[in-house]
């Protein structure tokens, strides 16, 4: 009973932390800056709907069931003052725009006080940068599960947001043709449940009820926890490149895993630091390397043509969804009729109010033949947003 009503507590605790609320801010402004930027350059929404406050919300219910359970299942315990450190890190992310690097933000903060201790803020402000390799939790590899948990959550966080709709900036190519590179901003503030061993409250805060659990006195704290990413893809892969990351990632909890078990048969703190900066260094080569992916797919950037009517991007539960057509694909003909701009394409669209036939050529250059029925009273309504010309960007 007594663990239940901490656990109530704490949830109530969560909602009341600044990270979660700096989070639902930080998605609002974010829905509202590029419904803004898609209206002004295509006068239309790709989504108009809070697509971000959704991925948002879900994934704080998910991620925070899925960690706990793990965090659990581990026996984690973490230390007050890296949960401070953590939350003060993860608060700045949060206020500072493009600044979304949560990950190297936790393996940082669990350095800074393996190797320095609790009190290394300080220290640092005495001039003291000794190494104390100081451990402030009962099993020196805590962090390394906790490393292992993140992972497996960012694995999850990007398999099931792969497929997002992206929204397309537009630029000029060295040629001076107008192409998309499409930016991926995803990210959310979930609660993981964590026992902090209990001698740390009794200290610092005594109204916080403890508890004894195999003999020692533990509390719990619910601790709201950052995952975010924010990439600019220069091509029209970033699913694929998504895909291929979360897989990384997925090798990267299985890496982190064997190396927390080596720091349990080794039970050396010097190992869990290099462990930890060996984990970081592989995590940073994935990033870069589906950033160097990204950018040498080039031939298959989003370009503007003249030969057809190129597709930007695909608004979600419209005729061009269900059509299963996609950024970079070449609209050639409609309804049998050749397009090579809006006014072409809004004319033949009108030519059957109810149906639609597309030639379309995807961007690996083999033709296809679409079809779909379209929405009555608005035959000029299928879902795709094109270059933006004098006229409308939107069909």
């Amino acid at each position: 009973m007594a663990i239940m009503q901490q656990l109530e507590f704490n949830i109530l605790f969560f909602f009341i932390m600044p990270a979660f609320w700096l989070g639902i801010v930080r998605t609002l402004i974010d829905h509202h800056v590029r419904v803004k930027r898609e209206r002004n350059l295509y006068d239309t929404a790709i989504n108009p709907k809070h697509s971000e406050l959704r991925t948002f919300l879900i994934a704080t219910l998910g991620l925070g069931i899925v960690g706990s359970l793990l965090s659990f299942a581990f026996g984690i315990e973490v230390s007050y003052a890296w949960i401070f450190v953590y939350e003060v890190l993860i608060a700045l992310m949060l206020i500072i725009p493009g600044f979304m690097v949560p990950f190297a933000g936790m393996g940082v903060s669990m350095l800074l006080i393996l190797l320095f201790g609790n009190n290394f803020y300080t220290h640092v402000l005495d001039g003291d940068f000794r190494l104390t390799l100081q451990n402030t939790m009962p099993v020196g590899m805590n962090f390394l599960e906790l490393l292992t948990v993140m992972l497996v959550l960012q694995y999850l966080f990007l398999k099931f947001n792969r497929n997002s709709v992206t929204s397309p900036v537009l630029k000029k190519n060295i040629r001076g043709n107008r192409v998309a590179s499409y930016l991926f901003s995803k990210f959310t503030v979930f609660p993981l449940v964590f026992l902090v061993p209990g001698q740390l409250f009794v200290a610092n805060s005594p109204f916080w009820p403890v508890f004894r659990l195999f003999g020692s006195k533990v509390t719990i704290l619910v601790v709201p926890f950052l995952i975010g990413y924010r990439f600019k893809f220069s091509s029209d892969m970033s699913a694929t490149i998504l895909k291929r990351m979360a897989n990384a990632t997925g090798w990267l909890a299985w890496l982190s895993l064997g190396l927390t078990i080596d720091a349990f048969l080794w039970k050396n703190l010097w190992f869990e630091v290099v462990a930890i900066v060996v984990i970081l260094l592989a995590y940073g080569l994935v990033l870069y390397h589906y950033h160097r992916v990204d950018k040498r797919a080039s031939n298959q950037q989003v370009e503007q043509a003249v030969d057809g009517i190129r597709i930007l991007a695909v608004k979600p539960n419209t005729p061009a969804s269900k059509m299963h057509l996609q950024a970079g694909d070449l609209i050639l003909e409609v309804n049998g009729q050749p397009v090579r701009n809006e006014t072409q394409l809004y004319q033949a669209l009108q030519s059957s109010p109810t149906f639609c036939h597309l030639k379309v050529k995807n961007q690996a250059g083999q033709l296809e033949l679409k079809d779909s029925a379209i929405y009555a009273g608005t035959p000029h309504e299928i879902g795709i947003v094109t270059f933006p010309s004098s006229e409308t960007g939107g069909n």
